[in-house]
């Protein structure tokens, strides 16, 4: 947490760590932000010293929160911390600050003067509460062995006090500054206009509707058609309202396509750079090594990195020069100076006023950014989530991990071949948690029905534990292993093991509920132990509801309590609007063709007359079209299938990359004759998520409600969902389901000038609880039995009857 300041009341929050010398801080070296060391190493050493003081002191505590309340200069300072370890002895409380080397007795100055501090900082801390016999020490850990060394520290109280009051006054000075730079964000916040000539309907809606929850702390959910520009609507008020109070806005998309329309709205809104706004990449994507080893040994992005930060002045550029930062330009910029490019796009998302990037940033625990941490104040973040429906499902994806002994054996095997003189025993421990999983899941599935390889059942807890301290063990003797004969790997077998064993165990911890289902499967020679979060809502609550104000969007958020529930909003701070579309009706026909059924057990006879209807269509469609379905196995038999139709026909399929995307979008958009059928499936990148402007495409065909498939998994949600809302199969199968559906159709009209045809193919989109989820703005007043008709002949007709199209009626936004 930065440091927290209040100019209006004269209050100052902030941690220890934030008393301590910045250019000392930041000698520390690029492990400590991104390494092996900081992730995981120094917490299994800690753990492991902290359980054997437990048992050689009595009363021995770990971990301890403390704050702090005193008067400086006028402010009101409150410092917090968390103290590694205190124990009594010989009358007197001991702070311990707990710091694991590789050898003991070799320490760099700057780094012993920095954990000495901190350590002298909490002894000062409990004097001032009252503690009268005070002694800290640094305790020294030897990675690799268990020798350790107690070192006393001297304690000099006025020294100390010098030391933070010069901390404090160099803050109160930087904050005096920052706030002239306040003041200039406030002004722009005046001079934001809307970026088009004039809004479309429903757009002033919205930002009234924005206004409002950002001035009353509200949680407000938008469900809007797709096209109305939904996103500079809420981003304008938004950012007025964060460069007037000094708030922060984080952007959160579910795919990278939305990332790009979000920072292209941003940079017209910006055209003055009276902001920032910087959009995150993932990692991987902006590594500038030959492979992703995050340590300073190793990568030269990663060697002397704040040293080399520092002198290339590279942050004050970048921001100086970009008020849109996109992550070619800090990518680029980054490798000039051989500086991490992630790195840096870090430390500028901590300076600018709005984050644009994906949903783990902020919910995922293990990659969230810093304020997003479990114990991260968020009361000055405005979280804005665009295609908020996709959320429940990544949320639950968060909390769900597993074990597979078919991981674990070939992690055995690839570090049998490596050899090493750790080899053995590395190989060992992973054979032994193969074993354990696979003896388990045998047990339990030994009564079951032929061809049945999954079951809700109890897991191995206490046998998962106890395997723990010997992973922790090897772990730590593994990497020193690795740095010692430099021969760190960016796929190490073993690491990513141990990860999967350790938040596997983290989860354990708070799967305690009925929000949770424990499981195991087989499926031919890979035995899993699964954990099944059914209700994120817990966890995405904490977050959501400690920041100022929510925005969630999307062109489907009914049943207004499935997500405001499964999301974990505040009952009393939530609202709601929905929109109509703002396009004209006669622009476009729906059209439920009942010709064929397309449930799983009629499927097969079916695949021929679907495939038949789809080629029609294509025929009947002066223009490109989109026919997508509920799966890849359903959408290649149909392909198999499909008649001739005078039209190249692509086909998606489960291996197609970023580059395949963009290859056959890129032939949507230069098909002048417009001679393209994409046979795609719903829910994928295709369906959502994506612009098909102007004459891109002109029909959209959609195969069934496109329910998601029946495992084990979606029956546990059935029977939860029924259990808390009395609608599991509605809850589990129908929503996703017709959601997909109605993502799917939204491609096609995207402005006043599109127009086109939305085929619906199958009879149960006319029977409940189906029918029951078709959107009012698509009935505009009719009956769903209205829309039936015959796909093909719906469509030419519609065509054949166009009035020359209205182009330009409403500003895209």
């Amino acid at each position: 947490m930065p440091p927290r300041f209040d100019g209006e009341r004269l209050q100052l929050r902030l941690s220890v760590a934030d008393l301590l010398d910045t250019s000392l801080t930041r000698s520390l070296g690029f492990s400590q932000r991104g390494g092996f060391e900081r992730l995981w190493l120094g917490q299994a050493i800690h753990g492991r010293y902290q359980e054997a003081a437990r048992e050689m002191h009595p009363g021995y505590r770990a971990e301890v929160p403390i704050v702090h309340h005193f008067q400086h200069r006028g402010w009101t300072i409150e410092i917090s911390g968390r103290i590694d370890g205190l124990r009594r002895e010989d009358g007197s409380l001991i702070v311990e600050e707990i710091k694991s080397v590789r050898e003991l007795g070799r320490v760099a100055p700057a780094l012993h003067d920095i954990y000495a501090c901190q350590a002298r900082l909490y002894a000062w801390i409990l004097r001032q509460q009252g503690e009268s016999n005070i002694r800290a020490e640094l305790i020294w850990i030897e990675i690799g062995s268990d020798d350790l060394e107690h070192e006393p520290l001297e304690l000099d109280e006025r020294e100390l006090e010098a030391t933070i009051f010069r901390r404090l006054n160099a803050l109160i000075k930087g904050f005096a500054a920052e706030e002239t730079a306040r003041a200039e964000r406030r002004h722009a916040a005046d001079t934001l206009q809307f970026p088009y000539s004039e809004t479309r309907p429903g757009q002033e809606q919205i930002m009234e509707a924005v206004d409002q929850a950002l001035e009353s702390n509200e949680q407000l959910l938008i469900e809007a058609p797709t096209g109305l520009g939904k996103t500079v609507a809420t981003l304008l008020p938004a950012l007025r309202h964060a460069l007037r109070h000094d708030k922060r806005v984080m952007v959160l998309t579910a795919k990278n396509l939305q990332q790009e329309m979000v920072t292209q709205v941003l940079a017209m809104l910006n055209e003055t750079q009276s902001f920032h706004s910087l959009r995150l990449r993932a990692k991987a994507r902006m590594c500038a090594h030959d492979e992703i080893l995050c340590h300073e040994e190793y990568c030269p992005y990663a060697r002397d990195y704040f040293l080399k930060l520092d002198r290339s002045g590279l942050l004050g550029r970048l921001l100086d020069e970009y008020g849109t930062l996109l992550p070619d330009a800090v990518f680029a910029a980054a490798r000039a100076e051989e500086v991490c490019p992630f790195e840096v796009s870090l430390e500028l998302a901590g300076r600018a006023q709005v984050v644009v990037g994906d949903y783990n940033y902020v919910f995922d625990p293990y990659v969230a950014l810093r304020d997003f941490h479990e114990d991260g104040e968020l009361e000055d973040w405005i979280l804005i989530v665009d295609e908020a429906h996709n959320l429940v499902d990544r949320g639950r994806g968060y909390y769900s991990p597993a074990l597979s002994s078919r991981s674990a054996r070939t992690a055995a095997e690839t570090i049998r071949k490596q050899g090493g003189e750790l080899g053995p025993r590395l190989s060992a421990l992973a054979l032994e948690l193969a074993s354990l999983i696979e003896r388990h899941v045998d047990r339990e599935l030994e009564e079951m029905p032929p061809g049945e390889c999954a079951l809700e059942t109890g897991l191995p807890t206490d046998d998962l534990w106890m395997l723990r301290p010997e992973f922790d063990r090897a772990f730590v003797d593994h990497l020193e292993h690795r740095r010692a004969t430099r021969s760190f790997r960016a796929e190490d077998p073993f690491v990513e093991l141990y990860f999967d064993l350790l938040r596997f165990l983290k989860v354990l911890e708070v799967a305690d509920d009925a929000a949770f289902s424990h499981y195991v499967d087989r499926q031919g020679d890979e035995a899993r132990l699964c954990i099944l979060c059914k209700d994120p809502s817990r966890f995405l609550g904490r977050v959501l509801g400690a920041a100022h104000a929510v925005i969630g969007l999307s062109a489907t958020l009914s049943p207004r309590d499935f997500y405001r529930d499964l999301l974990g909003l505040d009952r009393d701070r939530s609202a709601f609007l929905t929109l109509p579309s703002p396009f004209p009706r006669e622009n476009r026909r729906i059209v439920i063709d009942v010709g064929v059924a397309t449930a799983y057990r009629q499927r097969s006879e079916n695949y021929a007359p679907i495939a038949a209807r789809i080629a029609a269509f294509a025929q009947a469609v002066p223009g490109n079209c989109l026919a997508l379905f509920p799966s890849y196995a359903f959408l290649q038999e149909v392909a198999e299938r499909l008649p001739p139709t005078g039209r190249r026909v692509l086909v998606q399929t489960r291996q197609g990359d970023e580059k395949v995307r963009d290859e056959i979008l890129q032939t949507l958009r230069r098909s002048l004759l417009g001679d393209v059928l994409l046979l795609a499936v719903a829910g994928g990148v295709f369906a959502e998520g994506v612009d098909y402007p102007g004459e891109m495409l002109k029909g959209v065909a959609i195969v069934g409600p496109c329910l998601p498939g029946v495992d084990l998994e979606r029956q546990l949600l059935r029977t939860y969902y029924q259990e808390r809302f009395e609608r599991g199969f509605e809850y589990a199968f129908v929503v996703p389901g017709m959601t997909r559906v109605i993502q799917a159709a939204g491609r096609l009209i995207r402005s006043a000038g599109d127009q086109g045809v939305i085929g619906l193919l199958g009879r149960r989109f006319l029977a409940a609880p189906y029918r029951h989820h078709l959107p009012g703005d698509w009935l505009d007043g009719a009956e769903p039995d209205d829309l039936a008709g015959d796909l093909a002949n719906s469509a030419r007709a519609f065509f054949e009857g166009l009035e020359p199209r209205v182009v330009g009626q409403f500003g895209r936004g």
